[in-house]
């Protein structure tokens, strides 16, 4: 990427190349290099004629306060001429929301934020990923304004978890399940849900006809297992009139689709959640709202077989 590096700015790391005259936003995480959020917000920035920067910065697990205050230390912080946001990935959501000054109710409840804007002279905490798991279901054809008293079921207990909770609750789940590898109530989802007041049902994997139950009740599934744990799960039989997203998008298809693919359910890429949550962050940078089909097509060419 062209551009000054921040070597020549006191106290930021010399590998963070970005251009000196303009605006920038930032995605950090560890790892970062599979981020697609360049895609999205390049591509944003683009259709509404913003003349930004998008790089990706790898920190890991406890840097990004110390990163987070030399931000806010350079010249354009407080006037919005250089940072004008972070996209938070794992492991630094939990991090998020404790350096964030003022946090959003989303984020609060479920305990994690994935999106940084400057607020005079501090940092505002939001969470987009409810926003983008409701998008993703909206966008496969799910009615929440028709459908009524339903079952939702969440693969995984962690912070995407948590965020799936506040989703799936406004989509109107009557119904909350949680499958689980503990059989406690640990874990980011089920503390969320405790903040929430949200009663749930807990499920072990190793309860395999409590598994084969819900699934065949579910009409919403969220799969936020990661990739390469996905091959041992014991997945039964699902009802075909499940619909089930699965947050991951690469590799693709992933276990989880092939699994409910097989069994007649209706799938929804982990590439809309990413979508819908990215125009989410793009409009709390910009304050401008972009069409999420403008960034589809950029965003599928820059994922192996998402063709498949």
């Amino acid at each position: 990427m062209s551009g000054l590096g921040f070597g020549f700015m006191s106290g930021l790391p010399k590998n963070l190349a970005i251009p000196a005259a303009c605006p920038f936003a930032l995605v950090v995480g560890d790892p970062v290099e599979h981020s697609r959020s360049p895609v999205i917000h390049g591509t944003a920035y683009q259709e509404l004629g913003l003349k930004w920067d998008f790089v990706k910065h790898q920190l890991s697990a406890g840097q990004l306060g110390h990163f987070l205050d030399k931000l806010r230390t350079q010249p354009g912080f407080e006037d919005g001429t250089a940072c004008r946001g972070l996209a938070v990935t794992m492991p630094l959501k939990p991090e998020a929301l404790t350096a964030a000054t003022y946090v959003d109710g989303l984020a609060k409840v479920t305990g994690a934020v994935n999106t940084l804007v400057p607020a005079i002279g501090e940092w505002a905490g939001f969470n987009t990923d409810v926003a983008g798991i409701v998008g993703a279901f909206r966008h496969a054809g799910f009615d929440d304004a028709q459908t009524k008293s339903f079952t939702a079921v969440i693969l995984g207990s962690g912070a995407t978890a948590a965020s799936g909770l506040a989703a799936l609750r406004e989509l109107g789940a009557t119904r909350l399940v949680i499958v689980s590898r503990q059989p406690q109530a640990t874990g980011r989802a089920f503390a969320a849900a405790q903040r929430m007041r949200l009663p749930v049902t807990a499920v072990t994997w190793q309860d395999t006809a409590g598994l084969a139950s819900v699934l065949e009740q579910a009409t919403l599934i969220l799969s936020t297992v990661p990739a390469g744990a996905q091959e041992k799960l014991p997945l039964p039989q699902v009802a075909n009139r499940a619909i089930v997203l699965d947050a991951v998008y690469d590799p693709w298809p992933s276990p989880v689709v092939t699994w409910a693919r097989g069994c007649g359910a209706s799938i929804v890429p982990g590439w809309e959640m990413l979508i819908y949550q990215g125009v989410a962050q793009v409009k709390l940078f910009t304050g401008r709202e972009v069409n999420p089909a403008a960034i589809r097509p950029a965003l599928l060419d820059s994922i192996p077989n998402s063709g498949i």
